[in-house]
């Protein structure tokens, strides 16, 4: 009986202190979470959708590693922070009144994802991207595109993005086919319908 006493306050302290750590843990985790889901509400707020390109590029540099890597439908971008700030100037050149909003954001372990709405107006001619995109005149027209995300997180900055955006629909808004007359539109008018 002597023995029975100690060793049952033993496993009571210790079930209460794995009771307690675990809910610690818990509440740690989910501020975490939280923090990382801010970060990317962040970055579309003050990168994207900053109209001032130098404000956007100190929040960039606030906001990403120094190495960050961006994924996207072109490949892969190792050129950096002097690649991002490079791509927030030619964005915010390349499309008047940028904005993105944030639809849903879910988050778990070192990465958040994203799913938002880029609205934009078209102000100069779009580049063509060998194998992957024809160049894009520049028609003045609006964009309304939506797009996925997602983001490493290290350190509480964003590391490296996979970004999923809707380029089919975005050439349909920018005139660059019709999507009801596809075809004709991308092959010529001399294809003949079977």
């Amino acid at each position: 009986m002597k023995i029975f006493w100690p060793v049952a306050l033993a496993g009571a302290c210790l079930a209460m202190g794995a009771a307690v750590g675990y809910k610690l843990a818990l509440v740690h985790e989910h501020d975490r979470l939280a923090r990382n889901k801010a970060l990317v509400r962040r970055v579309h707020a003050e990168v994207w959708s900053e109209p001032n390109v130098e404000k956007a590029t100190k929040a960039a540099r606030e906001l990403y590693t120094p190495n960050f890597v961006l994924h996207d439908w072109r490949g892969d971008d190792a050129s950096g922070m002097d690649g991002l700030v490079k791509g927030v100037a030619d964005e915010h050149a390349t499309f008047l009144d940028l904005s993105e909003s944030p639809e849903e954001i879910v988050a778990e372990s070192d990465l958040v994802v994203d799913r938002f709405i880029t609205k934009a107006r078209q102000a100069r001619d779009l580049d063509p991207i060998p194998h992957h995109s024809p160049g894009v005149p520049n028609r003045g027209k609006p964009l309304r595109m939506p797009e996925m995300e997602m983001f490493r997180v290290v350190d509480g900055k964003a590391a490296e993005p996979w970004l999923f955006p809707d380029i089919w629909g975005a050439h349909a808004q920018l005139g660059l086919y019709d999507p009801d007359h596809w075809t004709e539109s991308i092959c010529g008018s001399q294809q003949k319908s079977k």
